[in-house]
């Protein structure tokens, strides 16, 4: 449309306004159109270069043989081969922030964020490819959702035929409750990509979860060339948030999430069960050495389960700062990070935890250990290092030459 049509039309609709004024608001929808002509979705738009990616805003961070990998806000991914002392900037097609990534060898890995969007590497962590993102979530949601409605149907008709006044409750407030999903799906999906995924993990190269807000869960089997929606296959009627998972026995899994979600699996993930939760407050993750598991989230509260989540035991941190990620380290010794700069250390029978505050009380959002032993914290103020003992090591961090 060209410039005098729209004058011409904005004149029609308001012929009130005094020139002025009309050219104003000519100037201000002309310069929203340009704005929305130079747009681009941020799912479709590269992360950009910057030698301060490893200050910037960090929620994850793992351990790829002796190789770090850290993700973030604006797609974000960095990776250092000297335990965190240097870093280099990876190149990734979408600028959404990622926030989890998983390796389940030494050049397989996934990370995952918001919007739905799911990458890939096959060269550990230094290139990313896209898998998949929020619309096609959306769709493969609204089609288990509808699927889920029309086998609902049929077991009410099914509960009316044999004339079960319980078997009727039960599937008419199914019936219901699915009814609510699809229509909460159908709602997203014509809102756009807006879930984001919050966990990810992968059993090997093929079989993979991704999890997140709202219940959203997904498998692969083919190294994520396919994602399904595998939430109808969770304990998770209200669909609440889930926020991590890992492996706790040879074909045992867990997840954990808002007020108080734990569910079990013990088939690789096939069907999960809900476990009884020590806490109606919500965890942010999970971390374990087979059945040797920790949970932690709001408020400082840690709990222990030797176990695989039978039985679980709080540990008290000696602090009420929220814990965001933690890691289980090759002595079986774990490190435990959160807001305002907390980081609890833990010995091996989770006993007298070492509570300290880190300079800047800035929010930490991931942990590892490094090749060298250090430990290595991502966060709000990009990478730190600390030792065995909680004491930051004073260094300079620095972004190597290269990346792109």
């Amino acid at each position: 449309m060209s410039f005098h049509s729209i004058r011409n039309r904005i004149v029609i609709a308001v012929p009130q306004l005094s020139m002025f004024k009309l050219a104003i608001f000519v100037a201000t929808l002309l310069t929203t159109i340009l704005a929305q002509a130079q747009w681009k979705d941020p799912l479709e738009s590269p992360s950009f270069a910057t030698d301060k990616a490893h200050k910037s805003l960090l929620l994850d961070i793992t351990r790829v043989g002796n190789r770090l990998v850290a993700v973030g806000a604006h797609g974000h991914v960095v990776y250092s081969d000297d335990s965190g002392q240097s870093w280099i900037q990876a190149k990734t097609p979408s600028s959404v922030t990622l926030t989890s990534v998983y390796f389940p060898n030494q050049t397989m890995g996934w990370a995952v964020g918001h919007d739905g969007l799911i990458l890939h590497t096959s060269d550990a962590g230094e290139t990313w490819v896209k898998q998949f993102d929020g619309y096609l979530a959306n769709r493969a949601i609204v089609k288990g959702a509808r699927e889920n409605k029309e086998l609902a149907i049929r077991e009410l008709d099914q509960a009316k035929n044999i004339d079960d006044a319980s078997a009727i409750d039960k599937a008419e407030m199914h019936l219901e409750n699915t009814t609510y999903a699809l229509e909460d799906a159908q709602y997203d999906q014509n809102n756009g990509s807006t879930k984001p995924f919050l966990g990810v993990w992968f059993y090997d190269s093929n079989i993979g979860y991704a999890v997140g807000a709202y219940g959203m869960a997904f498998r692969t089997r083919d190294g994520g060339k396919s994602w399904i929606d595998w939430s109808a296959h969770l304990e998770n009627s209200d669909r609440l948030h889930i926020n991590g998972l890992t492996m706790v026995g040879p074909r045992s899994l867990m997840l954990v999430g808002e007020r108080g979600l734990i569910l079990r699996s013990d088939d690789l993930g096939e069907n999960w069960r809900a476990l009884p939760s020590p806490y109606e407050g919500s965890f942010f993750g999970i971390t374990a050495k087979n059945d040797d598991v920790l949970i932690y989230g709001l408020r400082g509260n840690l709990f222990n389960s030797e176990d695989g989540g039978i039985q679980w035991q709080k540990v008290y941190t000696k602090s009420e700062q929220t814990l965001m990620a933690g890691v289980t380290k090759t002595d079986k010794t774990a490190v435990m990070v959160g807001n305002g700069g907390s980081v609890i250390l833990l010995d091996r029978r989770t006993e007298n935890p070492k509570s300290i505050i880190l300079p800047g009380r800035t929010t930490s959002a991931g942990v590892a250990q490094a090749p060298d032993g250090s430990i290595v914290i991502v966060g709000e103020a990009g990478v730190e290092r600390i030792d065995i003992n909680g004491t930051v090591i004073k260094e300079t961090i620095t972004m190597a030459k290269g990346g792109f």
